[in-house]
């Protein structure tokens, strides 16, 4: 009932609430692998990932072949710069569930990042896009690889559609801005930038 109840004032919009909630069902119930998972999503979305983490690495343990467990695993892991957990968590989530289009989209971009792996994110980045072809975030991975292989009017048309479903989002609206100045949308590219660089989240 308190894992039941988490999740009614997360809706809400109460994530103090939620919180408090959640840890009273997993206090209750240590075994309680929803509880824990929802707990360790809670904490990655406000930027506590080392709170995160004990709760997603127990629910993983507890159900080895549960996705989501193994998703909340892999996002503290990369939360943490710990990108070697995070891409093995991300490489079991998928070799469990195949088409969860989260798991291949952080994947992409965690590989996007390191030398020599750009083919592998490419190709991770579109199969996220075929899964989740409306995905704003799945959208931005995939238009910020095209813009790393030179793909700058694929990487802009791309980056627009992610841009109007996530306008106030700092790290669209400059990859968006630097794919525009490539393409010579000088005017496209000064207001995407700006709003990156005036956005109230930490960018």
């Amino acid at each position: 009932l308190h894992d039941l109840l988490g999740l009614v004032q997360a809706a809400r919009n109460k994530p103090d609430s939620a919180e408090a909630a959640y840890r009273e069902a997993v206090t209750l119930d240590p075994n309680l692998v929803d509880a824990r998972v929802r707990l360790a999503e809670l904490y990655e979305a406000s930027g506590r990932p080392e709170l995160a983490l004990p709760h997603a690495e127990s629910a993983s343990r507890l159900e080895p072949a549960n996705p989501r467990a193994l998703m909340a695993a892999a996002v503290a892991y990369q939360q943490l710069n710990d990108v070697a957990r995070a891409r093995a968590a991300y490489e079991a989530t998928l070799a469990i569930s195949p088409q969860y289009p989260g798991a291949a989209n952080n994947l992409a971009y965690l590989l996007s990042e390191q030398p020599g792996q750009e083919e592998n994110a490419f190709k991770l980045a579109s199969s996220a896009q075929r899964i989740a072809p409306d995905d704003p975030h799945v959208l931005d991975t995939l238009g910020w690889i095209l813009y790393k292989r030179g793909d700058y009017q694929r990487a802009l048309t791309v980056l627009k559609q992610s841009a109007a479903k996530l306008p106030e989002s700092p790290g669209v609206q400059y990859h968006l801005g630097m794919a525009a100045q490539k393409m010579g949308d000088t005017t496209m590219a000064r207001t995407a930038l700006t709003k990156a660089v005036g956005a109230s989240t930490e960018f």
